[in-house]
């Protein structure tokens, strides 16, 4: 069992959402997160499901920013470990909050309401966040089917997102939800 592996997979976060590739992040990249996955599902932007899932990227966005030493209005990945480490940002924070998106994200994939994602439906919200790879998202969808039924189902979906913020040994469920 690991530290190590649950500080990877925050940092993982931290990553994926650096949606430049600039090892930092800031507002932009957490809305073109939410816009890219509101496009992909053709919903308006100020659809009642986007602007939720912008609420609680804005709460995320207003607790880690909290880690900008400089104040410019962007957290490198420096400052992130550095706040993490600190105790500033916590992992008990950061989850509650990523599980308040996790929920959202998950509503705004299940069109049908019947809640439950397949494969397919998964595989669009990961690729409306970016993550284009296939093979990323059936990893991901692999790791979150708890009962191996096919679908993902909302209390899967949330208890697959703590895993990936708490799970200390690299075989958790969770660990893979982004693929690593």
């Amino acid at each position: 069992m690991s530290e190590q592996v649950r500080l990877d997979n925050i940092f993982r976060v931290f990553t994926a959402f650096d949606t430049d590739d600039d090892s930092r992040v800031s507002w932009r990249d957490f809305d073109v997160k939410a816009r890219g996955i509101g496009a992909e599902f053709r919903l308006d932007l100020d659809s009642p499901e986007v602007t939720a899932l912008m609420r609680a990227y804005r709460d995320i966005w207003d607790y880690i920013r909290g880690a900008d030493g400089d104040a410019d209005g962007e957290v490198t990945e420096e400052e992130f470990r550095e706040a993490h480490d600190a105790g500033r940002l916590t992992t008990g924070e950061l989850l509650r909050k990523w599980e308040a998106a996790a929920a959202q994200a998950f509503a705004i994939a299940d069109r049908d309401e019947d809640g439950r994602l397949d494969e397919r439906e998964f595989a669009r919200l990961y690729r409306g966040a970016g993550i284009t790879d296939p093979q990323v998202a059936s990893i991901a969808f692999a790791s979150l089917d708890l009962d191996d039924d096919g679908l993902l189902e909302l209390p899967e979906f949330i208890t697959q997102t703590r895993g990936l913020f708490t799970a200390t040994d690299e075989s958790a469920k969770g660990t893979h939800l982004l693929g690593e």
